[in-house]
């Protein structure tokens, strides 16, 4: 008791000295501590806990830090944690439970204290070997510029700086746009107002709906200057009909609606009574200084910017991979090769900011034990990989055939803000053939094996139907013969093989062409997230090029690639074609991609967190050069290899649209007659326009929708021939 209370009185003292009102994190109020000045101490309060921890990214989560009581907070004296500079994830746990929700998030300035950064620099992106572009918050004169003092940390020398184009306000425009964000920004002074700091301001546009109160669409002011901002990536504004713009509005309080400042170059009427703003993207870059550095940078370390000359103490930045990171294309077979010539097997990952890549070899399907809790278990083999510097795959070659082997990789890269590297993570090969289910081990396979479950392809004499001659019947694999009313054997309901089995039996296949179908279009069944038993519809995929382990006989012996073969081979027999419904939107869990490389495959906030027009999570960022390969490899794959006739690309509208047009070039070269059908939209926008006159068929969603009611009594027969 006398310990605790000599504790209290401390702490007590300490908190009094430091700081007169501490920001104070509870269940519902999740901050960024450290706002107004540098603390030592993480305070929060619970009513009724008797014990909080605190586990952060900073020790990589392995840690739990105890907090303090001291008059009814609960309080952790950062310091003797040693915090790196930069960003940090955390979350409290509570009397042993982990708090919900997403995890909380903290700022460590150059001496290991809370201090949340200014806003006034929104990215430090690295852009190439010598340019890093720092992008600010508005544009600066260019008398400030020249009075700026810019270090590179650790040990680059710098060149030059300067703008990276004539300096404008952004303030009468209300935006500017630089690197891959674009910032809204709102002027009091430019509009003639006077906002209270409890005043709500939002943009609302043509990106969500024109709503005034959209989730993420509000404008803060934390330097409390008058201008009120919001970055955004480029990303998350929908590409607009040719000919159109990005079109926006400014709203205070959610009602009231401010007209353009008078003189806005980028004013336009919409022809429905309305004048908006626009976002032209060729205008970019006046908030942007471009920092030029003697020393080259190394796309593999995280670089800390200095700027003196801003506020009244240095500003901090870290480095983030920019256009860098897309100059890393290459052309090589990625996942398994088996050279039958040599004997020798080569195993090769595209990540090019990984430090260190290991191959890892294991006895059994699983790299964690079955048991509760799971323990890793320790590969048989493990050997580190080459790296090729000028397209950035890591690659290793191993005598023999690694035929029926398990295996997965670690993946080391460097450490900052948000960075997702792990090296004692295990990591699926995203080009792998097979996977003993999503959460195990990925498969080394021979395609060229016939075996029981494939005896090879005799569906040569097969016709595709014509495009306006399609009858589609849209199919979840395994419910189609899962009850036992499908008069499939036990055993193999559920499975690829249960389709095949209800021939005969005036279910499954006999009744599809009872109903006139002529084509049958799967709901995902690359490998997606779930365990041996689970149930999904597998609308969250996490091998492309794997079929689904859970409809296989024999999965842990990659059953599952040869029996889909032969499924399609089947039901082009039985003049069925076939179309994939595939993801690229986002992915599922495990997520390989985020311990592959977060910053390299993902769409993300200037704050490193996901984009989720996908409302799944996650959005990927295909328009990087090797996301955009895998796409059209994956394609190209399922075509050539399982024989399928077509794809239907889920929420296509998040596939940009250079995506989408280099799909069609390569698949259409390979066969004209493909089928491609595009989800057209997203929480994000609508693609139907820009896909008009290209090749790709769409989904019209409101004739389901207008159909589906006038079935249900709800709506005319007039209504439903418009």
């Amino acid at each position: 008791m006398l310990k605790r209370l000599t504790l209290t009185a401390t702490l007590t003292g300490i908190l009094a000295a430091a700081w007169a009102a501490p920001v104070v994190l509870r269940p519902d109020r999740r901050e960024i501590p450290g706002a107004d000045e540098p603390t030592a101490y993480l305070c929060y309060a619970h009513p009724g806990a008797t014990g909080v921890v605190v586990a952060g990214s900073w020790d990589d989560w392995n840690h739990r830090h105890p907090m303090a009581w001291s008059n009814g907070l609960w309080i952790l004296d950062v310091r003797p944690l040693h915090l790196p500079f930069g960003r940090h994830e955390f979350k409290f746990i509570i009397d042993g439970e982990w708090e919900p929700g997403e995890n909380r998030i903290l700022y460590a300035n150059m001496r290991g204290l809370l201090e949340r950064p200014p806003a006034i620099l929104v990215q430090a992106l690295v852009q190439d070997s010598h340019t890093i572009d720092l992008v600010l918050k508005h544009p600066l004169p260019p008398a400030t510029i020249r009075k700026l003092a810019l270090r590179v940390l650790p040990d680059r020398r710098v060149k030059e700086w300067h703008p990276l184009s004539p300096p404008e306000s952004g303030f009468v425009e209300g935006y500017v746009m630089g690197g891959n964000v674009v910032t809204f920004t709102l002027s009091e002074k430019t509009y003639g107002l006077d906002l209270a700091p409890t005043s709500t301001v939002a943009v609302a546009g043509t990106f969500n709906g024109w709503r005034t109160a959209a989730p993420g669409w509000r404008l803060h002011d934390p330097d409390d200057d008058g201008i009120w901002t919001l970055t955004v990536p480029r990303a998350a504004l929908p590409y607009p009909a040719p000919g159109r713009y990005v079109q926006f509005k400014f709203v205070l309080d959610g009602r009231r609606w401010l007209p353009p400042p008078p003189h806005a170059p980028n004013a336009q009427y919409d022809g429905k009574g309305n004048i908006n703003l626009t976002i032209d993207p060729r205008r970019r870059g006046s908030n942007v200084i471009r920092l030029v550095t003697e020393d080259p940078l190394e796309i593999s370390t995280n670089y800390v910017v200095a700027i003196e000359g801003l506020r009244a103490r240095p500003i901090y930045r870290m480095t983030t991979p920019g256009r860098a990171l897309d100059r890393f294309v290459s052309h090589k077979p990625l996942g398994v090769s088996l050279h039958r010539d040599q004997q020798a097997t080569t195993y090769r990952l595209f990540s090019p900011r990984a430090t260190q890549v290991w191959l890892c070899i294991y006895t059994s399907a699983w790299f964690r034990s079955r048991d509760n809790p799971a323990t890793p278990i320790a590969p048989a083999e493990r050997y580190p990989m080459w790296k090729d510097p000028a397209d950035g795959v890591w690659e290793i070659s191993l005598l023999g055939l690694d035929t029926g082997k398990y295996y997965s990789f670690n993946i080391a890269g460097p450490r900052g803000d948000a960075e997702s590297f792990d090296p004692r993570t295990p990591v699926g090969d995203p080009y792998a053939l097979a996977a003993a289910h999503a959460h195990n081990n990925t498969i080394v396979l021979d395609p060229h094996l016939t075996n029981r479950w494939f005896g090879g392809w005799n569906d040569a004499d097969f016709r595709r139907p014509a495009p306006q001659d399609l009858v589609i019947y849209e199919m979840h694999l395994r419910d189609m013969t899962i009850h036992s009313s499908s008069r499939v054997p036990p055993l193999l309901r559920g499975k690829y093989a249960g389709l095949l089995a209800t021939r005969g039996k005036g279910t499954g296949l006999d009744h599809l062409k009872w109903l006139g179908v002529n084509t049958i279009e799967l709901l995902p069944v690359a490998e997606f997230s779930n365990r041996e038993t689970d149930y999904d519809w597998g609308y969250a995929p996490v091998y492309y090029f794997a079929p689904e382990a859970s409809y296989a006989l024999r999965p842990l012996q990659g059953s599952q690639y040869y029996e889909f073969k032969n499924l399609i081979n089947e039901l082009h027999r039985e003049g069925f074609a076939v179309i994939l419904d595939v993801v690229f939107n986002h992915v599922g869990s495990p997520n390989i991609f985020y311990f592959i490389d977060k910053k390299y495959f993902f769409r993300l906030t200037p704050d490193f967190r996901f984009l989720n027009f996908s409302g799944c999570g996650n959005d990927l960022r295909t328009e990087a050069p090797m996301m955009r390969r895998l796409i059209i490899d994956n394609v190209l794959y399922w075509f050539r290899e399982f024989h399928v006739d077509g794809f239907r690309f889920d929420l296509a509208e998040l596939v940009d649209m250079q995506t989408m047009l280099a799909v069609r070039d390569a698949a259409r070269s390979v066969d004209p007659g493909i089928i491609l059908i595009s989800e057209p939209w997203s929480f994000r926008g609508d693609q139907r326009h820009q896909l008009t006159g290209t090749g790709w068929s769409a989904w019209n969603g409101d004739f389901r929708h207008v159909a589906r009611k006038f079935v249900l009594g709800e709506e005319n027969r007039a209504r439903l021939k418009q």
